[in-house]
């Protein structure tokens, strides 16, 4: 896959990626949830950007369906009515676009949880259609900082991202500043993602 410059392919990214991949391609409903800078709207980008159907870069994923990425920002002012919308403008995309895999991308789905309007009531009944569907003609992707209702997250995948370790962050550090003309020693790096990890621990 093509990453943007200055990547980590950290532990983060790589499972966003790989658990996304297979739950966009099978249609299966997923929730992603974990703290800022767990790459979670990174690997929906880099998956957004290498499957481009016959037009991708990579040989490999030119037999795989192009991904049409629709986005709906949570909030805590969402409506049902708006995310029923979300979902009716990406069912009629499907139906025109059979050589496409529509994607709707629920952005701050903890912050819609949160509304007093309730918005995500609707959600049942998108992702289980019922018979003869056992699941959505659309993929869906939503992305949280916090865990959702657990009647909601049944409702398909759920990753749940722990914090980084130490190691994982000094590798981050490693691979975003090989190129950089000012290389920092692995002993200095280790010692700096180990302070950054314990006081990340005492803030919580």
């Amino acid at each position: 896959m093509d990453l943007p410059p200055l990547t980590a392919q950290n532990d983060a990214l790589l499972e966003n990626v790989f658990v996304m991949m297979v739950c966009i391609l099978n249609r299966i409903p997923l929730f992603v949830v974990g703290k800022p800078g767990n790459s979670k709207s990174l690997a929906l980008r880099v998956i957004n950007s290498n499957l481009r159907g016959s037009k991708s870069a990579s040989e490999f994923w030119r037999s795989e369906p192009e991904i049409w990425m629709i986005t709906y920002q949570g909030s805590e002012v969402s409506t049902s009515e708006g995310v029923l919308k979300v979902f009716d403008k990406a069912n009629r995309y499907q139906k025109n676009n059979s050589h496409r895999q529509v994607l709707v991308h629920f952005d701050e789905i903890g912050l819609a949880e949160a509304s007093p309007n309730n918005p995500l009531k609707v959600l049942h009944a998108v992702l289980e259609p019922g018979y003869p569907k056992d699941r959505p003609d659309e993929a869906v992707v939503g992305l949280s900082n916090y865990a959702l209702d657990a009647a909601k997250m049944n409702r398909g995948i759920t990753l749940v991202r722990p914090n980084p370790s130490v190691k994982d962050l000094a590798n981050t550090v490693r691979e975003t500043t090989s190129n950089s003309s000012t290389s920092l020693p692995d002993g200095l790096l280790d010692a700096i993602a180990s302070a950054y990890s314990d006081y990340y621990q005492s803030q919580i």
